[in-house]
């Protein structure tokens, strides 16, 4: 497990870059090209232009502020039907289109909640930012521009992985003994691995698209047969080689596959 001075130092283009590259991989899995949208080159005017009491009252540094102008995101269209999960349960905070609608969502501090959680985001840490979004259920993802990792509390069991994590002693000198018992607690990648370990779950199958928007952990799926089932329509289909791999057949075969044999667990939103 490397120290966390053996890792790359914090760098946004490389942040950006590996998020990009992930949202990539999810449209040839999955998604369709139209969900991921991308900034344009001065930022997103909802974040490039927030109001500065917003600003005051999200409190987050103007690294991150810069970070988030710049990131493409997987458009929330306000409907949770809608909205395209990246993991099972989780949803990736859109957040140009959170800071565009704020005024329907609260105060600005309130986004730190619905997208940190309310353990960290009473940290008020201003170097780190939420990457999910949602309810109790959904995932704790926290990126610490500081550091250069991705915290991941409560890893879920079924999770393996052969990239290793982040080792580090956080700073009890300087941060709350309630903050340093969390970082303790939860996993930490360096920011590009993070998103190296969230594909490979798709690579081996432990995570399993069902549509444009829903995936199933073969750790819950529920029903006799049904991870079998569905491993080997994507099989049918060329996976794990995505140079064969044929996405609009697999995930039509899939939603039939389903409607055939687990009627109840087709997945019940339509992307239009």
């Amino acid at each position: 497990m490397p120290d966390i001075e053996d890792i790359d130092p914090y760098s946004r283009t490389a942040t950006i870059g590996a998020i990009s590259d992930f949202y990539q991989f999810l449209t040839k899995v999955y998604m369709k090209d139209s969900q991921v949208i991308r900034p344009p080159p001065e930022g997103w005017p909802s974040i490039v232009n927030v109001d500065p009491a917003d600003l005051e009252s999200f409190g987050k540094s103007d690294e991150v502020m810069s970070l988030l102008a710049h990131l493409p995101y997987i458009k929330s269209p306000g409907n949770w039907h809608k909205d395209a999960e990246v993991a099972p349960n989780c949803v990736f905070a859109d957040w140009q289109g959170l800071f565009k609608n704020i005024r329907g969502i609260g105060k600005a501090e309130d986004l730190r909640v619905i997208t940190e959680g309310p353990t960290f985001a009473d940290f008020n840490v201003p170097h780190a930012f939420g990457l999910a979004c949602g309810g109790r259920d959904t995932p704790v993802l926290v990126l610490d521009t500081q550091l250069g990792i991705v915290h991941w509390e409560d890893v879920p069991l079924g999770i393996e992985t052969e990239i290793e994590g982040v080792s580090y002693d956080p700073d009890e000198d300087t941060m709350p003994e309630a903050e340093v018992t969390w970082r303790y607690d939860a996993g930490a990648w360096s920011i590009p691995d993070f998103f190296e370990v969230l594909k490979e779950q798709f690579r081996t199958q432990h995570w399993i698209p069902i549509s444009p928007q829903m995936i199933w952990s073969a750790s819950f799926t529920e029903g006799e047969g049904m991870v079998d089932l569905l491993k080997d329509v994507y099989r049918e289909h060329g996976w794990p080689h995505l140079d064969r791999y044929r996405k609009a057949e697999c995930l039509g075969a899939v939603r039939k596959a389903l409607e055939e044999k687990h009627p109840d667990q087709v997945d019940p939103r339509r992307q239009g």
